[in-house]
């Protein structure tokens, strides 16, 4: 098998160097071969659900709470950044999508007119 560079840099008096390994010994190049990474299973946060933007208050406690009765799968993560240092949940993005969707659609009025003109 034939190591491939992929990328190479150099930092702080050290050399990076990434390399790949064609599985097999071969470069797969049938589409139909190829594993497809499935984003619906992605574990993210709401904020980076939503762009990078923090939800509005009490928003992550429905998400919560809708999880749990649904039986999402959810995970805990640490991140230390200027801005937080502690915990934040993660969900799955498929789970976010529902969610998000089904939330805009069951929030949005739905509102008949009626009309008296009608015999009916």
């Amino acid at each position: 098998m034939k190591n491939r560079t992929v990328a190479s840099w150099q930092e702080n008096g050290m050399l990076y160097t990434l390399t790949a390994t064609p599985i097999d010994g071969e470069i797969v190049t049938d589409i139909a071969n190829v594993t497809t990474y499935d984003r619906s299973k992605e574990m993210i946060s709401v904020f980076e659900y939503l762009g990078n933007r923090t939800p509005a208050t009490g928003v992550g406690a429905k998400i919560y709470d809708y999880a749990k009765s649904v039986g999402a799968k959810t995970d805990v993560a640490e991140i230390d950044t200027t801005s937080y240092k502690g915990k934040i949940m993660l969900y799955e993005r498929g789970f976010l999508d529902e969610y998000f969707n089904k939330t805009e659609t069951s929030e949005t009025p739905q509102t008949v007119e009626e009309d008296d003109d009608l015999p009916f």
